[in-house]
Parts: structure tokens; sequence; C-alpha cells
């Protein structure tokens, strides 16, 4: 019988990840999921019975429904947490809340947990969360591949505004034809856009090194990508597959730069996009996983329970002395 794979997740934000390449390695299928969903909602998950269910941001996924799931449960975190670079833990405020969110999933019945950026696996264990390793997200390289398009805009960014975004977008949206799409586009009609852009941006949402996996989407695609500095990794390499700037003042200088300068986007372009293809093609890395999982040769997540019964009593402690304040005369 053919392997079964869940994928348990919001689509627009992860499906680049896999997409339709794995439709020959196994059965897979998607099921939608959104915070606001309740247990009952996932009736059809429970009767697919999948051998392994791969979950995005499942720290927030219902325990009854997880508690039923016969099949391995593996759960991959996302978000931007504290990480350690050069021996100094980096952190802002949006990344400790992001990080105190998922901080339940020490309480959750997953068998292995991974975390996409390697350089926040320390941090986590020193809070007694174990995980199985890092997992950076693998791209859907059939469908996110390269197409040949007119270029009709200058510049393209897809995500949120944010404060630190905006300084180094806005003098750019006044000078050249610069597209910025916040959300509701993925797949193919992305794909598109893409390829109809000669420069593609990565900018923070903070003002704070972090590794987006929208990176690794862009230059699959095979566009030529500035970027803010990314968390040092052993996949992409700055300023080979894509160019590294730090301020507002180097953007404008790297983006005049370039665009008088298609030949040498081309190269870097290219650089990225067979980096990707080599490190992070989901057809190739999703059943090395699988291969890995069933053959017991990564670690099953943890959570230390002394850590637990202390963040327990911290808790308990917290809401005593709120109660006393509230029953103070």
């Amino acid at each position: 019988m053919k392997l079964k794979i869940a994928f348990i997740c919001q689509p627009e934000y992860f499906r680049f990840s896999y997409e339709n390449d794995l439709d020959s390695f196994a059965c897979v299928k998607e099921f939608p999921f959104h915070f606001d969903m309740s247990a009952s909602e996932f009736t059809a998950l429970e009767e697919f019975d999948a051998d392994y269910n791969f979950f995005f941001r499942g720290e927030f996924f219902p325990d009854k429904v997880l508690c039923r799931l016969r099949g391995n449960k593996v759960n991959f975190s996302s978000e931007p947490f504290p990480r350690c670079i050069d021996g100094r833990l980096v952190y802002t405020r949006d990344s400790l809340s992001r990080y105190n969110h998922f901080r339940h999933i020490r309480h959750k019945p997953f068998d292995y947990v991974f975390h996409y950026d390697e350089s926040s696996l320390a941090f986590m264990a020193q809070d007694g969360i174990k995980l199985s390793g890092a997992f950076p997200f693998p791209v859907a390289t059939r469908t996110y591949a390269p197409r040949t398009a007119e270029k009709n805009w200058d510049l393209f960014f897809i995500g949120r505004s944010s404060t630190h975004r905006e300084q180094f977008f806005g003098p750019l949206k006044h000078r050249y034809h610069f597209l910025h799409i916040a959300h509701g586009i993925w797949g193919p009609p992305l794909v598109e856009y893409l390829c109809q852009t000669k420069i593609c941006l990565n900018i923070h949402a903070e003002d704070e090194v972090s590794w987006e996996p929208r990176m690794q989407m862009l230059l699959a695609v095979g566009v030529f990508v500035i970027s803010e500095q990314i968390t040092p990794n052993s996949v992409l390499r700055p300023n080979i597959d894509y160019v590294e700037i730090s301020t507002p003042q180097q953007l404008s200088e790297a983006v005049e730069y370039y665009l008088a300068h298609p030949e040498e986007r081309q190269r870097i372009a290219a650089s990225g996009r067979a980096r990707v293809c080599e490190h992070l093609d989901a057809r190739a890395v999703y059943p090395r996983l699988v291969e890995q999982l069933s053959q017991g040769q990564l670690p099953r997540f943890a959570a230390d329970p002394v850590t637990a019964l202390r963040e327990w009593l911290h808790t308990v402690r917290r809401a005593m002395q709120l109660l006393k304040a509230l029953l103070r005369p």
C-alpha cells in the first residue's frame, strides 16, 4: 500500500514547501488548518489515517485530535525565535512573544518537533524544550521554477508592511516600479509575478537578523534577490546566491547598480536556483526525512519535566500575586 502523508497547515503560507511535488512518492493530502478551528472540524484528517502527519504551527492544534491520530505526528516550527549568532543571543520583543506562544508545544503529544532555523535550537534546549533537530523548509521546485516572462516590475516584495520594512521600501516606491503584495497569493499565480520582476526583496519585519523561508522560495524561481542579513546557515551564501545589504542606503545603491547590470543579476540568480535545487528540493528532502524517521535515526521530541514544573510554579506564584492585589482593600 502506498505511503500516506497528511500536511496540516495554512496552505497560503506553507504549500510552497510541498505543493504537488510528492505525488509520485506518496498519497498526499492537504488539510487546511487555522487557529480558530475546533476539534470537530478534523474528522477528514482522522479518517485519512496518514502514516505521517506533518504539521506547521502545530502548537495551536487541538490536543484531542492529536491524541486520536495513529500515525507519526511531526511538527515543523516556522516562527522567528531568539537565536545565537556569533556567540550572541539575538532577539526582539516580537521574537520573544512568538516563542512564548510556541512554548505550549511542551505539553503537546508530538512524536517529533523540528525548527526551521538551527541557530535557535540551543536557546530552546536551555528552556527544556529538546527538539528533534533543524529542518530548513524545502521548496516544491517543479511549481516554483523559472518561467519566461516580460519584466514589468523593477522591484517586488510579498509580505505584510511594517515600520522597519517601510524604512527600506519608502524611497524605492517613489523612484521605481515597485509591486508590494501583503498576502493572498501563492503557488503558480505568485510565480507569475516573481518572473515578471527584475529584483525581488527580502526585508525583515523587525530589526533583527532572521531567516525567512521566503528566501528559498524566491531563489527556487530563479529570480534575483537582495536581502537583509539572514541567519548564517550552510545552505544560502550571501553575495553568491543573493546580494546582502544592511541599511536602506545600501539597498538603494544595490538596486540602482543591479538594475543597470542585468547580466550580473542573471548570474547570481542562477546560482541561487541551483543551490536550492541541490539542498532544499522537496522531492529529495521529504523522502529523506521519512526514511530517517522510519529507521529511528532522529531523536524524538522531549520537554524537560523539571523545567515544565518550574514554569508551572512560576505561573501559580504569578496568579497568587495577582489575586492578592485584587483582594487588597
